[in-house]
């Protein structure tokens, strides 16, 4: 993390204002203290920023925003922090970002919220949404008003912006269908769980998913699929649904984050260690799930890079006209077991 001049004011337990002094060497500073300052400058290797020096006394905020789902829990907290430390290693900036939440799905509520972004000026977002026509017409909105937009979570690929930051959901499907190749075989009944087709990220599992087992002997006619919306109850109801039907699936993909209703549903119906469960992400109930075994394997991503990394393309773009080196921006994807959390 970049030294802040928060952090040298702490560590050498003076104010901000004595750092700003001696940083630009004016008097009324005593010279131990001056001396103090400057030590605790060198341990943290601080390098004055000259840009952030001039946002800061250009009396222009830069306003950035990141429009996304109202996410609960593990997803909603990991976002939160990689927003966290992006403000905290540009506290030295004169930069405010928001975060503007919508309902699961509500594309209508999406659409409300950039536009009031726009009419009020917001210098970039950073957008997850689901992949609808209407977003992706106010991308190409967003861009003739020359507001840049960078996607991160869920993709829109091809869309009006700057780059994607989030998993390989096509990569990362494919890593479950290896395993889900592992631990069934071609002819037993498997249930696919997602939001549905409109949500990018969770699509790029299913197709990846598919796409593998398909290339190791598998038929896509014992692949079932529910779109269940990120929904507790729908979820379960398509779970249990699945189970008493002929033939009950021997292996159940959730690559959506409704994984409790799936457990439970499971539980209910008495056939704990009788149907194998594959998902994704590694929050804390996830591996609960994993060590009590009543999630098999799962498939994780750095959920706090996503909000950190397109908040940063975004500065860049924004403040230095950069481009990003890159259209996608990926984490790795680690496999998650009982032994490995």
């Amino acid at each position: 993390m970049r030294a802040t001049i928060k952090m040298i004011a702490e560590r050498a337990g003076v104010s901000i204002g004595t750092v700003d002094r001696v940083l630009h060497d004016r008097p009324y500073v005593k010279a131990e203290v001056r001396q103090r300052v400057l030590a605790v400058m060198e341990e943290l290797d601080y390098r004055p920023n000259h840009m952030a020096s001039a946002l800061a006394t250009s009396g222009t905020v830069r306003r950035f925003a990141m429009v996304q789902p109202r996410w609960e829990g593990y997803v909603g907290r990991e976002i939160a922090a990689g927003a966290a430390r992006f403000r905290e290693e540009r506290r030295d900036y004169n930069l405010r970002v928001d975060v503007e939440e919508y309902a699961q799905g509500d594309t209508a509520a999406c659409l409300a919220l950039l536009e009031r972004l726009a009419q009020e000026g917001a210098d970039g977002i950073a957008l997850c949404a689901s992949d609808h026509p209407a977003i992706r017409e106010k991308l190409e909105a967003l861009h003739c008003q020359g507001i840049p937009v960078v996607t991160f979570n869920s993709d829109l690929a091809g869309a009006r912006r700057l780059c994607f930051v989030g998993e390989d959901a096509h990569r990362a499907g494919r890593i479950a269908g290896e395993i889900a190749a592992k631990l069934s075989r071609p002819g037993q009944a498997l249930l696919v769980v997602y939001a549905g087709p409109e949500y990018g990220g969770h699509k790029g599992r299913v197709d990846g998913f598919m796409e593998r087992l398909e290339e190791v002997g598998f038929s896509r006619r014992d692949m079932r699929l529910a779109a269940s919306h990120e929904d507790y109850d729908q979820t379960f109801a398509a779970v249990e649904r699945a189970l008493v039907e002929a033939p009950a699936p021997e292996l159940i993909y959730m690559a959506n984050q409704s994984v409790p209703a799936c457990v439970e549903a499971i539980r209910r119906a008495g056939m704990e260690g009788r149907v194998r469960v594959l998902a994704h992400d590694g929050g804390p109930e996830m591996r609960s799930f994993l060590r009590a075994g009543q999630v098999d394997f799962s498939v994780d991503q750095n959920l706090a890079y996503q909000s950190y990394q397109a908040l940063s393309v975004l500065l860049q773009a924004v403040l230095e006209h950069k481009l990003p080196e890159k259209e996608y921006y990926h984490p790795a994807s680690p496999i998650l077991n009982a032994e490995t959390v």
